[in-house]
């Protein structure tokens, strides 16, 4: 009787014994953590920004640097370009349909697209490229191809004639922003390297101080290396 008994018994707690250890395996399975990886709560930075950089523009017969400082409010822009040590200082203000150039003594106005031709011998669509800084697809183009990556950032973008890559994307203010922008297009390649401002204490003095230092061309000059990189 005992022994029919466990012999009876021998194969259920196999597969009992079986079942147990299949479901602390799964159970083990389900508690590994998963890789964590940076990310934002929001994919775009705010349509009102400010930041600075270097570009270099490579057109035909044209090759130029220049340092910049984009300020960008409620679709107005106030936009600041020099050379080296700060020379050749320009400056333009106004919306996407009128622009004003200020450039020493003179100043113009007209259609943004115009004056830069006139006055810099090339020239990009503003109210794009106001877009395209903070890492986004301009609303006032069509949008014929878009590349993001595994973490929902745009990494390249194909708007009317050009074709626009981003790279170095950081996170400032919860928000993915780019650290370079490549725009090619109507025979322009533009490079830009952008250095976002953070600011080190929550005062009306550390904002001046950080904007103020955008305009110091001697102390925040952004290395050569960064575009040949």
């Amino acid at each position: 009787m005992t022994s029919r008994f466990a012999l009876q018994i021998g194969p259920f707690a196999v597969r009992f014994g079986a079942f147990i250890a299949m479901g602390a395996l799964l159970i083990g399975c389900a508690s590994l953590p998963e890789p964590v990886r940076p990310v934002a709560s929001t994919p775009q930075g705010s349509e009102n920004y400010v930041v600075s950089g270097k570009a270099i523009i490579s057109a035909p017969d044209l090759t130029q640097s220049l340092r910049f400082r984009w300020q960008q409010q409620n679709g107005q822009y106030d936009i600041w370009l020099w050379g080296a040590l700060g020379m050749g200082r320009t400056h333009l203000q106004g919306s996407e349909e009128t622009f004003i150039i200020s450039d020493g003594s003179q100043q113009i106005s007209g259609s943004p697209g115009g004056l830069m031709q006139a006055h810099f011998g090339w020239s990009v669509p503003v109210e794009a490229l106001g877009a395209w800084l903070r890492g986004v697809a301009a609303s006032t183009m069509p949008v014929n191809l878009k590349q993001s990556d595994d973490l929902d950032r745009l990494i390249a973008l194909q708007q009317g004639a050009w074709r626009v890559t981003f790279a170095d994307h950081e996170v400032l203010d919860n928000a993915w922003l780019p650290g370079r922008v490549t725009v090619v297009g109507n025979q322009l390649n533009l490079e830009v390297v952008l250095a976002w401002p953070k600011a080190v204490m929550p005062s009306n003095t550390a904002q001046r101080l950080t904007e103020a230092k955008l305009f110091d061309t001697s102390t925040h000059e952004l290395d050569n290396s960064a575009l040949e990189n």
